[in-house]
């Protein structure tokens, strides 16, 4: 899954005598070996599949995050720090208070991390995006990652209370993904982002909880309900999901939940079924 790649990171320490190393470690490995052969291969699919379609529904709100929140412009031309849009034209009809941002890969805009995107996001926004109270909305227009085209409409409101934990409600009601083999995903989304900023302003964590629906590329139903916030670090280098935090995925006859962990930089989880058989399951990129 070499699209996994993106703005979202992770933790870890142990120390005794040589011979209580050497027994720990073969007991980890014992139990560690159990969990890994225990696995479920259409499970671990399962959960592969919900994080890459989550990768392209989370691109797509940092993508617009960042272009609504830049602060320098001028003539229409939005200067972007965040590196998925240096190739991107981003043009503004408006002021900080209201108006246009379109963003535009054109026929191929190919990024740092060597993802590809085309096509337009264009966002309509009201109120200055980091005051309580303002909203935005985001339409796709022939818009891809990796071929993969997104389309569907979203509903960004700020609902914050402080500027150290700024919050948003999303609400797409329309999502699909369409694949090059021609599969389609759809999906419904219900839920809050929590952007953690430390006092110099600077984001820590990214913090996630709500609900998502809809069917997955087999045509099959699901549905998605975080149980524990989902909590993504932005100092993990090379990790692209949370770093804890569970949900619940029911799909058909299967219902699994994916435990993130206790704060470890790393991209495996621990799936554990409906009859209570868990196994660790390491997520590729």
């Amino acid at each position: 899954m070499n699209v996994i790649a993106t703005s979202i990171k992770r933790f870890n320490v142990f120390k005794t005598t040589a011979a209580m190393v050497v027994v720990f470690a073969l007991g980890f490995s014992c139990s560690q070996d159990e969990l890994e052969n225990n696995g479920d291969p259409e499970d671990n699919a399962l959960t592969e599949a919900e994080v890459q379609e989550d990768y392209y529904n989370d691109d797509t709100e940092e993508l617009t995050l960042s272009a609504i929140s830049a602060d320098e412009f001028s003539g229409g031309k939005v200067k972007e720090a965040d590196d998925r849009l240096q190739c991107a034209v981003v043009t503004r009809v408006g002021d900080a208070t209201g108006g246009t941002i379109t963003i535009d890969f054109g026929a191929g805009c190919t990024g740092e991390r060597g993802n590809v995107r085309k096509g337009k996001l264009i966002i309509t926004y009201v109120g200055r995006w980091n005051v309580a109270g303002s909203y935005w909305t985001v339409a796709t227009d022939n818009y891809s990652i990796n071929d993969v085209l997104v389309a569907g409409s979203r509903t960004v409101r700020n609902v914050s209370e402080s500027d150290q934990l700024q919050a948003f409600e999303i609400t797409m009601e329309d999502g699909t993904l369409t694949f090059p083999d021609g599969a389609v995903a759809t999906r419904i989304v219900h839920k809050r982002r929590e952007l953690e900023r430390d006092s110099n302003s600077i984001l820590k964590r990214l913090i996630i909880y709500g609900t998502a629906e809809g069917n997955n590329r087999n045509g099959r139903g699901y549905q998605i309900k975080i149980l524990e916030r989902l909590i993504y670090d932005i100092s993990c280098e090379g990790v692209f999901i949370p770093v804890s935090g569970k949900k619940l995925i029911t799909h058909g006859q299967r219902e699994i939940t994916v435990d993130y962990g206790n704060g470890e930089c790393d991209n495996t989880v621990v799936i554990t079924n409906k009859n209570g058989r868990s196994w660790r399951f390491n997520i590729g990129k």
